[in-house]
């Protein structure tokens, strides 16, 4: 598993972002992204091993997390995760903050999706759906993200080697 290294004060933003409607500022702009599919993964997959986690319950860490049900995917969604990986890309690291301040949140609002509850997970250097996911659950809070009861959809993207995965609700 390769991490880019990231001050320590850093790990618990960067590990996994869950808000509550209203946490975020508005978007710089109100054009909605344009609602990509080129998302550079197996969508299905990924949805599927998330799914099979999520029905059968696990445990986060030292978190014992319930069965929850299934996730749907999400055009919106994956509009968010193709834009925020095209940015950590381009700045070669991660991080759930934008250069202008947007959270993830805000970049889920541009897609013109009105959500009540976001998250995001974000990785690096995996190659397949399998290996992100293995190592997005082995971290507690991006475990927690992905077992997250009041998350009802998702979507996720790779740019480069740079991995996002955003939950929503409406």
């Amino acid at each position: 598993m390769k991490f880019i290294t990231i001050p320590l004060a850093c790990i618990a933003l960067c590990c996994a972002l869950s808000c509550k409607k209203g946490a975020d500022a508005t978007p710089a702009t109100t054009d909605p992204l344009v609602l990509s599919t080129a998302t550079n993964i197996n969508n299905d997959a990924l949805l599927k091993l998330v799914n099979d986690t999520r029905l059968a319950g696990c445990n986060c860490g030292t978190t014992v997390m319930p069965p929850v049900g299934a996730l749907t995917w999400n055009i919106n969604l994956g509009a968010a995760a193709i834009s925020h990986g095209k940015y950590v890309a381009s700045i070669a690291t991660l991080t759930h903050i934008s250069a202008n301040g947007e959270s993830a949140g805000a970049r889920v609002k541009a897609t013109g999706y009105n959500w009540t509850s976001v998250g995001e997970n974000v990785a690096f250097g995996q190659t397949t759906e399998a290996q992100v996911f293995n190592d997005w659950i082995k971290s507690e809070e991006h475990c927690k993200n992905i077992m997250t009861a009041s998350f009802k959809e998702m979507g996720a993207a790779k740019t480069d080697k740079y991995w996002v995965q955003v939950f929503a609700a409406k």
